[in-house]
């Protein structure tokens, strides 16, 4: 025998969803919903993760929020005129003899830093899956951090701790002679 639904919850869901349906079918009534700009979306996800990241909690939260604020900030920096990460290693890729499209290489790079990993499940995909998540985690964070210097500057204090501990973790002396020896067409462009 089929249990009999309460009259009661029955019709305080109708009235719940005749409530919602009506106010989604006025296009002029205001919802009292707040606006936010793109840039201090993608600032607060990035500075989320970089907080995250340097206290060595979830990796998987890191990688989800600084790739969500790499995908906002390269729109931003193409808005604004300038190489976001993606173009900049396209270029790099180029002078290696690769000439990738940026879709195509935007999910390469995505691919590469766990990004994907942590968005999307195909069909194809393997379950469970293997992740050095640390190490994808500062991959995400050092490509959505160079965006937002690209657009904003290096003074946020979220911004000085991430490079401060990268300059420390990653042989920071050793990376800056490195970079000496990139030829100046394959360097990021200027503004």
């Amino acid at each position: 025998m089929r249990p009999r639904a309460c009259p009661l919850l029955l019709r305080a869901a109708a009235t719940r969803a005749h409530w919602y349906i009506r106010l989604i079918q006025k296009p002029g009534v205001s919802r009292h919903m707040p606006t936010f700009h793109k840039s201090d979306i993608a600032r607060t996800q990035l500075e989320t993760a970089v907080d995250i990241f340097l206290k060595g909690f979830s990796y998987h939260s890191v990688i989800t929020l600084a790739g969500a604020a790499s995908g906002i900030l390269d729109g931003l920096l193409l808005t604004a005129g300038k190489e976001p990460f993606i173009d900049y290693a396209r270029r790099y890729a180029e002078q290696h003899g690769q000439t990738p499209g940026r879709v195509k290489f935007a999910h390469f790079i995505d691919k590469t830093h766990g990004i994907s990993s942590h968005k999307h499940m195909y069909e194809t995909d393997e379950d469970p899956i293997e992740l050095d998540v640390e190490d994808l985690a500062r991959r995400a964070v050092s490509r959505a951090v160079v965006e937002y210097i690209t657009l904003y500057g290096e003074e946020e204090p979220f911004v000085k701790l991430f490079l401060q501990w990268s300059w420390v973790t990653q042989d920071g002396p050793e990376e800056m002679k490195r970079y000496a020896e990139v030829p100046p067409k394959i360097r990021p462009k200027a503004e």
